[in-house]
């Protein structure tokens, strides 16, 4: 089954690089990106996603009201947060909410995809 994943950043570059590497992937999985929250949320609308990699801090609506969103349609949907402005008081928020991971950036490509590979098994 073609696992499908949806990364939501408003710096082009992450989510570049998130889509390029899962797409090179030996698993298959289908991969769309989103600029906003609002956008990944009408996306996720039209057809749902196995996991949701969110940075915390967008325009408008942020990942963390995105994860709530999407929590409250589909439970079973599992999130990684990612945020280049780190603190305590974030990574406790995120597992509140029901992040599967707290990441900061930069970080390891490897690891994350590592993280991901899990998540999704």
């Amino acid at each position: 089954m073609v696992k499908r994943i949806l990364i939501v950043d408003d710096e082009e570059t992450i989510t570049f690089s998130l889509y390029q590497s899962f797409i090179l992937s030996k698993e298959p999985y289908e991969v769309v990106t989103a600029e906003s929250a609002e956008e990944a949320l009408q996306k996720f609308n039209e057809k749902p996603f196995h996991l949701v990699i969110t940075d915390i801090f967008l325009p408008g609506m942020s990942g963390f009201d995105l994860l709530k969103e999407i929590k409250k349609k589909d439970p079973e949907t599992k999130f990684i947060v990612m945020t280049a402005y780190g603190s305590d008081d974030k990574k406790e928020e995120a597992q509140r909410e029901g992040a599967k991971f707290y990441i900061e950036k930069p970080f390891d490509m490897k690891d994350f995809k590592s993280k991901v590979m899990g998540l999704l098994s």
